[in-house]
């Protein structure tokens, strides 16, 4: 029977263009045709890119009300993949293989999706989330990607990889990030007063557990590291406006710092030159290469003060170089009240100025020191790690540009061969949104290949999947639950003349969801 020309005397086409998508999608609508006539052959035509499979067009319900459509392509081969992690990362793999074809599900320990682009960006970089969530939220609405927030998987999650593998996800792709602050395993790193970056970062981003956590913050910082991070936390102090001296210390070089200009313009106005001045020659005599470039720190330095207004608060921001912590005093209350510092000398080696100790040592005052030195993943996920990265097979099956992104350790790790790695959970703290998404993309890439080798699954096949996962004592978030929570949130919003809310714990959310549903 040609079902083509007998549909054709019953559809309504549509044309629609994706939103900053280079695609055309046409809807082929049969609402008279009975449903036993409706073969995997035609009922809904899709011009896009990738293959077509089936799934639910649940992002266009407002205009096929309850319809059940259908993609179709009878050489469509569907292939199911777990996204542990919604940040970027997770974010942007999930979107290449929904392209190619994929039915994707993210699994997300939070309730809101975006990761650090939802709770590490400083609140008044607006535009730069804004477009983020943007979208992600149009990534979320493809057809074959669903989101089940508020489940973290892993050994000591609410369900384990080996679960998720025997329901019948086919591979996975970890974009957990480097979700743990690093310790130098300093004396007296549990003293009072002692902060990791992050207990600030997501103090002030308003993420649940550490939203409630006011920090106690004195009145003679030190901040341990020199990168953006550090920069977007001093400019939280500035805004609390209290009489505050902050010192930046990096272990290397001014010519190493790790901060861009548009990060250092709000607070470049609070720099305290002269003092900066002083730290920049005292670390002159202890750089061993000659000639050694300062033109690129003073000119960073100098193209942030132009473009920065007066400093409008109580604090002074100052720098310190080749410094490296050594141990914490408290006082007897437990409290921090110094740092003790040794100084490097800078050596330039293999092409790279290296820190190197020099057995003279300083203790600086100190009621408040902040580390800002980067992140490593959790081991709690049960993977192997090293360097504070999950360890990648040296000898990948499916390198892409010559990077492996499959997890790798013989003896931990029994069913490795499905589970792949990108973004922050492969190299932690590296890069910026632009350079996740690339790492994504290529490990998903990857994870097409290794697909290629497995016997594709049915359609109606992911819905039994989800079913056979073991019942959880928790609930769960959708994404009808997050456009529902996302209304509500904009509302109180509207309504305390805020640009934006957010509630401060999980239960809030939930909560707020129930009520509305």
């Amino acid at each position: 029977m040609d079902y083509f020309k007998l549909l054709s005397k019953f559809y309504v086409s549509l044309h629609y263009k994706v939103k900053n998508e280079s695609s055309i999608i046409t809807l082929v609508i049969v609402p008279k045709i009975p449903w036993e006539l409706v073969t995997a052959q035609a009922v809904l035509l899709l011009k896009a890119e990738g293959p077509i499979v089936p799934c639910m067009l649940s992002s266009y319900r407002k205009f096929l009300l309850s319809m059940r459509c259908l993609l179709t392509d009878l050489n469509a081969k569907t292939y199911l993949v777990a996204v542990i992690g919604a940040g970027p990362a997770g974010l942007y793999a999930a979107q290449f293989l929904a392209r190619q074809g994929v039915q994707v599900v993210i699994f997300n320990r939070d309730i809101k999706p975006g990761g650090l682009a939802e709770y590490g960006i400083f609140p008044d970089k607006q535009k730069m989330r804004t477009g983020l969530m943007a979208q992600f939220h149009r990534i979320l609405h493809m057809p074959n990607i669903r989101y089940v927030g508020n489940v973290t998987i892993g050994q000591s999650g609410d369900l384990k990889l080996d679960q998720l593998r025997q329901a019948g996800f086919q591979a996975f792709m970890v974009t957990t990030g480097a979700q743990k602050q690093k310790w130098l395993g300093l004396p007296g790193e549990d003293l009072a007063g002692v902060y990791q970056a992050n207990d600030l970062v997501f103090h002030y981003n308003r993420l649940p557990a550490f939203a409630e956590k006011q920090p106690d913050i004195g009145h003679q910082v030190v901040m341990i590291g020199a990168g953006n991070v550090m920069l977007d936390i001093v400019n939280y102090l500035r805004l609390e406006s209290k009489q505050r001296l902050i010192t930046a210390y990096a272990r290397r070089g001014p010519g190493q710092v790790k901060f861009d200009q548009q990060t250092l313009e709000p607070v470049a106005g609070c720099l305290d030159m002269e003092a900066i001045d002083h730290a920049v020659q005292s670390a002159m005599s202890l750089i061993n290469h000659s000639p050694y470039d300062l033109e690129p720190f003073y000119e960073l330095l100098t193209k942030a003060r132009q473009k920065s207004t007066a400093c409008n608060s109580k604090i002074t921001l100052r720098m310190a170089f080749l410094k490296s912590p050594r141990r914490l005093l408290g006082d007897e209350t437990g409290h921090v009240k110094a740092i003790v510092f040794e100084s490097n000398q800078l050596v330039f080696q293999d092409d790279e100025f290296v820190a190197q100790a020099t057995g003279e040592f300083e203790t600086i005052p100190a009621d408040t020191v902040i580390f800002s030195i980067g992140s490593q993943v959790d081991e709690g996920f049960g993977l192997p790690i090293s360097q504070g990265n999950y360890v990648t097979n040296p000898a990948p099956r499916y390198p892409v540009d010559g990077i492996s992104y499959e997890v790798y350790n013989p003896d931990l790790c029994a069913h490795c061969e499905d589970i792949f790695v990108s973004g922050w959970a492969r190299s932690a703290g590296e890069g910026i949104v632009g350079l996740a998404r690339k790492d994504a993309e290529r490990g998903a890439k990857a994870i097409l290949s290794y697909l290629d080798t497995l016997k594709p699954i049915s359609d109606d096949e992911v819905d039994a999947v989800l079913m056979r996962l073991p019942a959880l004592d928790k609930e769960t978030v959708d994404l009808q639950d997050l456009e529902i929570l996302e209304k509500i949130e904009q509302e109180i919003a509207a309504e305390k003349g805020l640009k934006s809310f957010k509630f401060g714990s999980k239960e809030a959310m939930l909560q707020a969801i129930k009520n509305r549903s």
